[in-house]
């Protein structure tokens, strides 16, 4: 009996239950909106609805509808818009409808609720916009772009005249940047005159300044020696347009092209002046590059933040100028001053010296006016004393490189003290040579090298 009643009351809890529900939904029913998705000629519609998780789901579900109903305002390409006019294949057309889609439910206007409804455990919005509203509402958003763009290229065109190119580059980017929400439209207007399509219009210009703008290397080629220090004087180029007008404040991008590759980031000064500061040479392949073009990406880094028009603007050709560096190993020419016990000799370390500089990547200049470098070394032996028979000399001396048109020290090293112990003074004073041979060979020469040879 027992258990005949426990089955009888669960029976009763489950009716209970079910008509509790039932009578939950027939007080609150769900709409025919949330069951199926409405469509409507007349309407872009928006449904969408959310478990009734946290504080915030009210406003996950207006979110969800709001892009729902956005995702329904399709993105046509106009045949006539500057994407067609720039663009052969399909890929910047997709690109540009996936960053319209993702923006638009920010600028979303004149959308009305037309219903709510919620449960115990969801929660649902439904929006429509009228198609017609819509329309208008984009005609005049996109009438007021353009105006904006046109003043922006009004005073684009006035800052070209008056050879300010850089402000004219700028200004041009802000008045795409007025109407980056409607490239996909012919955007036909008046200006100035005549009839245009606009973002076409300022394209072609931007294109007509560039290739006015002309990059002149200071020099094609450049004879330059390893470990020369290369200063803006040195490595620049000029900026011109194509009556020979100097332009200022144009960025250019320079690359320094050896075994390895450096940057820079330059602008023209008041003359049309851009060098490019490399510093000490340090690379030694033979045939090296310095290349400038326009940095339209430190402009648009700086004047836009729009995706799409900086896209437009990479499909601008931008000219590109080098200059040649022909980098050859310095000249040496050894001076030998040895003395032995105060003494000048005939130079022990001349030929060795030599020798291991030209094996080692440097030129061997026979006469002083040839060099590009000094090569200095000055030794003297000294007797240190006599103690059984043995003798014992100490050599000492110093190496100090000097550039000969300046006669700046750009090397110095002292030679570690050598001694020699023999059973006399002039086979010591031999002896002491041969260590610092092997010191001067393995330890200052390779010491030199590394400062011009580093690559």
């Amino acid at each position: 009996m027992g258990k005949f009643s426990t089955y009888i009351f669960i029976c009763l809890i489950v009716f209970s239950c079910k008509s509790v529900k039932e009578k939950a939904e027939r007080d609150n029913p769900i709409p025919h909106w949330v069951s199926s998705q409405p469509h409507h000629s007349d309407y872009y519609i928006g449904v969408f609805g959310v478990r009734k998780n946290g504080l915030d789901y009210r406003s996950k579900a207006k979110r969800g509808a709001l892009e729902s109903l956005s995702s329904e305002i399709s993105v046509n390409i106009s045949g006539e818009s500057v994407l067609k006019t720039l663009e052969s294949n399909n890929n910047f057309e997709q690109e540009y409808k996936q960053n319209v889609t993702l923006n638009s439910t920010e600028k979303l206007e004149g959308f009305e609720i037309v219903d709510s409804w919620e449960s115990e455990t969801e929660y649902w919005v439904y929006y429509r916009l009228s198609k017609a509203k819509h329309t208008l509402l984009k005609k005049e958003r996109m009438h007021k772009a353009l105006e904006l763009g046109k003043e922006y290229f009004s005073n684009a065109k006035v800052k070209h005249q008056k050879n300010d190119y850089r402000e004219a580059f700028v200004l041009s980017i802000q008045s795409l940047e007025s109407v980056a929400e409607y490239l996909d439209e012919p955007l036909k207007t008046q200006f100035q005159g005549r009839e245009v399509y606009f973002a076409t219009e300022v394209m072609t210009y931007l294109q007509n300044m560039l290739d006015e703008i002309q990059l002149i290397p200071g020099s094609d080629k450049k004879q330059v020696v390893l470990g020369e220090f290369l200063s803006e004087e040195d490595v620049f180029f000029k900026v011109t347009n194509y009556i020979g007008a100097l332009i200022s404040g144009i960025p250019l991008k320079c690359e320094y092209k050896a075994i390895f590759f450096n940057n820079y980031d330059v602008k023209s000064n008041e003359k049309g002046i851009a060098g490019v500061s490399l510093g000490k040479l340090n690379q030694s392949k033979p045939e090296q590059y310095v290349s400038a073009k326009l940095n339209f990406e430190k402009i648009l880094e700086t004047y836009s933040k729009n995706q799409i028009v900086s896209k437009l603007i990479s499909y601008i050709p931008i000219k590109e100028a080098k200059i040649k560096l022909f980098v050859r190993a310095p000249k040496v020419f050894v001076v030998a001053n040895e003395k032995e016990f105060g003494m000048k000799i005939n130079s022990k370390f001349l030929s060795i010296v030599k020798q291991t500089l030209s094996s080692r990547g440097f030129q061997i200049a026979n006469k002083y006016r040839d060099a590009d470098l000094l090569f200095y070394i000055n030794t003297n032996t000294t007797s240190v004393g006599s103690n059984s028979g043995t003798y014992q000399v100490e050599l000492n001396g110093n190496v100090e490189v000097k550039i000969r048109q300046t006669m700046e020290v750009v090397f110095s090293e002292v030679i570690k003290a050598s001694k020699g112990l023999q059973l006399t003074q002039k086979k010591a004073a031999i002896d002491a040579f041969g260590k610092a041979e092997y010191y001067v060979k393995r330890r200052v020469i390779p010491k030199l090298v590394d400062q011009y040879f580093s690559f």
